[in-house]
Order: structure tokens, then sequence, then C-alpha cells
């Protein structure tokens, strides 16, 4: 059954029936939706908290009585007759006052589900029926559940997610179980499985925040971050942004989860809150690494993330860059390139700059003489996901003289590879590659340069006339940069 498209008129009529029921005294209460109500009254609240999993009857009774639900309303609430729909109204609050009458969270939560429908303003009828005293228990009842909240086992296919997800708060499972859930607003809590969340746990959690808001934000520092999870989960971006410029001190795990959501979206709001993202990055980073460092696993690859650790990069000091670098890993995979610019691109005018490129070079000539000296298995590293960093590091660093210089020493080193010792084939073809990224970087430079050197195409036509050594080591990708290669020192033909 879809859901009542909720307009502005659609609001004002819901006010207008609550603000004039005294006129409607000859219509009552829907008898059909009556019963439906007083059957789901029948559960206790527990069960409406811990509704689990397919294959469990007694949630399977609440879900067909919900759907009934659903159905009831939506039917009225499409047709123009306003009998119908105050009829529905008057049900709905009659389980409302019963609620508060009785401080009965069974009947709360049936009021919330049915509201979620049709959106009756809970002030307004706090306020009509006089409910403020019992109205601030319910909240605080409220509270209490979502800061203890557990998940129930009930479905042995699905024990290995909840196995995780119980061990939330464990620090060395968290990006593990957090990896699982999205964190997009009323979406499933963990994707490609069958678990829930019922719709009254949002309404729970949007009447604290409408209601409550210092419970509300208290639930933000709750240890429980299966808590944590929800409350996000239905924060805006916005909300998010408020909550952090209110309060200066944030934990990490709250911190965490704020960041799962923003970077875990495509949304193009994200870009207005960059600011705080960066900081919130910088935060966590500096009160718990291990966590940023499972963060940065997660969405290493993904541009947006490389442009925050960019400007992250020129907040930190030269000690937490240290660290930082030196978790990056770098991979063989040129498609990683761009992403990699996108972190070059937002650090390029900062302070640490030049300190950055540094770090980085260190980290890549380190890559290259464990590959140097790899005697076991071979590698094919022509660039590496970082290669953009290395070329401006010699941007800065190197003269034309000393590139030069250093380009005529590599296709010595070449040219004289087959009778420089090797331990075995894989460390000769280890050595080719070393030897041949570094040249294919420089020619880079000099053709950014425009440098015309006859050296230079000297030792490029040798090299070319013994491509045929060579060929063995090179396979069709590292073809295409040989092309790429000829036309840095050549031009193009």
């Amino acid at each position: 059954m879809g859901r009542i498209k909720k307009t502005g008129e659609f609001n004002m009529e819901i006010s207008r029936i609550i603000d004039n029921l005294e006129d409607f005294n000859q219509i009552s209460s829907d008898n059909e939706l009556d019963l439906i109500l007083e059957d789901l009254s029948k559960f206790s609240f527990e069960e409406f908290i811990y509704i689990e999993y397919v294959g469990n009857s007694k949630n399977l009774d609440i879900r067909e009585l919900f759907s009934e639900l659903d159905t009831k309303i939506y039917l009225a609430f499409n047709e123009e007759s306003i009998e119908k729909k105050v009829a529905i109204v008057k049900s709905i609050i009659s389980i409302f006052q019963k609620g508060l009458n009785e401080i009965n969270l069974t009947y709360f939560f049936i009021f919330l589900y049915a509201n979620s429908q049709i959106n009756i303003p809970i002030s307004e009828l706090v306020e009509k029926y006089d409910l403020n005293g019992t109205f601030n228990e319910i909240l605080t009842k409220i509270f209490g559940i979502l800061d203890n909240i557990k998940i129930q086992l009930g479905d042995e296919a699905l024990s290995m997610y909840f196995e995780k997800l119980n061990a939330l708060n464990k620090e060395d499972t968290l990006i593990n179980s957090l990896r699982q859930i999205d964190f997009e607003k009323y979406n499933p809590l963990i994707i490609n499985n069958k678990f829930l969340i019922p719709n009254h746990f949002y309404q729970m959690i949007e009447v604290l925040y409408d209601y409550n808001l210092a419970l509300y934000e208290k639930l933000l520092t709750s240890d429980n971050v299966f808590t944590l999870v929800l409350i996000i989960k239905c924060m805006s971006f916005n909300q998010i942004n408020s909550y952090l410029i209110k309060y200066d001190e944030i934990k990490e795990k709250t911190l965490l989860c704020f960041l799962m959501k923003f970077l875990g979206t495509n949304s193009e709001d994200r870009e207005n809150y960059y600011d705080m993202i960066v900081k919130m990055c910088i935060q966590l980073y500096q009160l718990n690494k291990p966590l940023f460092k499972g963060l940065m696993d997660i969405f290493m690859y993904k541009e947006f993330f490389n442009e925050v650790m960019g400007s992250m990069c020129c907040e930190l000091s030269k000690e937490d860059l240290n660290i930082l670098i030196d978790s990056i890993p770098l991979t063989y995979n040129i498609h990683w390139i761009d992403v990699r610019t996108k972190m070059l691109d937002n650090c390029r005018d900062c302070e640490n700059y030049r300190y950055i490129l540094e770090l980085i070079y260190k980290k890549w000539e380190n890559f290259l003489l464990i590959s140097f000296n790899e005697k076991k298995r071979s590698f094919n590293i022509v660039c590496t996901d970082f290669c953009n960093f290395i070329i401006a590091y010699y941007f800065y660093k190197y003269d034309d003289e000393k590139l030069l210089n250093s380009m005529k020493e590599l296709f010595v080193n070449l040219k004289n590879l087959d009778s420089e010792w090797s331990y075995n084939i894989f460390q000769h073809k280890n050595k080719f590659f070393v030897y041949y990224s570094k040249l294919f970087i420089f020619s880079v430079i000099y053709d950014f340069n425009k440098l015309d050197d006859e050296k230079i195409k000297q030792f490029y036509n040798e090299f070319y006339e013994e491509y045929i050594l060579f060929k063995k080591f090179l396979d069709n990708k590292s073809e295409n940069f040989l092309d790429k290669f000829e036309e840095n020192l050549l031009g193009k033909l």
C-alpha cells in the first residue's frame, strides 16, 4: 500500500480537524480501525521494540496488523469524505489518550505508528487534553528504551550480522560492523538482508527530538553504538551541523558515526558541510587513530574522501602527518591516480604541502627499494596511485640539469641491466621496472618543461632498439606506457 502524500494543504486539514473536533460530535471513531488497534494493544511494548525477523510468529502477527492499519488509513485519506477522515483521526486520538493517561508504551507506540501516516501535531493534542506531565513521563521512558536497545537474535541465517552488531561497542569490531550499516534515513539498518527497523522506532526518535531535545542530545553521547546508529540515521546534515556547533567535545564513536553518514552518501548536500567534515576527520584522527584508520580503509578510494584528506593534511602537525601518510598504502592500480590527485589538489596551497610531498616520496622510494630487492615474485609497477605526488615532488626538487642527469643515469642502468647480476628472473624484472618507473616519471616533467636534449633522444633510441629484450617484461598495459614515454621524449609524431 502506498504512503499518503502529505502536503501543506493536507497538514492544514489535519490541524482543522483537531481544532474543530467538537463540530464533529455526531461522527464516531472508525469501528474497523478500533478493532485493529485493539488487537495491536494485546502485545506487550517489548514486542513492539524487539521486532525481529521473518520467521518469528509474533512478529508476523504484528506486521500483519500494521499492514491492515496502513491500508485502512490510506484508503480513508485518499477519499474526499471528511467524515471518514474524522473517524480515523478520532480512533488515533483515542489510542493516544489511553497511552498518556495510563503511561502505557504499547498504546503510545501504536499511536506513533499510525500517526506516521497522517502526522497529527502531537503538541496540539498534548495541549488540547492537558497531558504535559504524562507526556514527559512517556518521553523519559522512550529515552531509556533507546539508550539500552539491544538486538535480539532469532534467525540463524542472520546470526553473523547480529554477532557483529552486538559487538558494536568493541573497538576492534566497530568498523567492520558499521561497514554493514546503511545510514540513509528509513532504509533497512543492514544492507542486503531481511532485518528492518519498524517505522515507529523512527517516530520514537523524532518525537524525542521535537519535544525533549536535551534527552535526544544525551543519546548522542551514549556508549551504545546501536543507539547512535539509529539516532544518526534520522538526523539531517543540518541537525548534525547544529549539534557540532553547540558542543565542542564530541565522543569519538559519535564522530565516527557522523562521518559514516556523510561519507557514505552521494548527496550533493554534503558539499555544503565540507569544512565541518574536515574538522570531524581531524577530531577523530586526534582522538583515536585506529578508528580513523578503519574509516580510511573504507573510503580511501572515494574522490570526496580524498578531497577531505587533502584539506585535513593541511591542518595536521608534522608528527601527525608522519603517522597518517605512513598508514596510507601505495597501490599499482593506475585507475586511482585521479582519485589521489583530488587529495593533491586540496593541499597544494598549504604550508604542509612540501612536507607532504617529502613524506610520500620517501614512502615511494622505500616501495621501490623493496621491489628492487624482491626475489620471490615479480612486479609491474610503472606507476602507483600516488604518481602525481611524485611528479609534483620532482618539479620543485629538481632543476632541468639535475633532471637530465638523472634521466641519463637511468638510461645507462637500463642498458647495462642484462650485464648486472640478479638473484633470479624475478629480481631481474623488478630492477627493470624500478629504473623504468623513475624514468617514466622524469619523462612527464621533461615534456612539461618542453626540454629538448639530443643526448636524451639518443639514449631513448638505443633503449628502443633494445626493446625486444625488455618486451618479455612488458605486458600490454606497460606497452601503452612505452608509447606515452616516447611521446614525452620525442613529441607527438
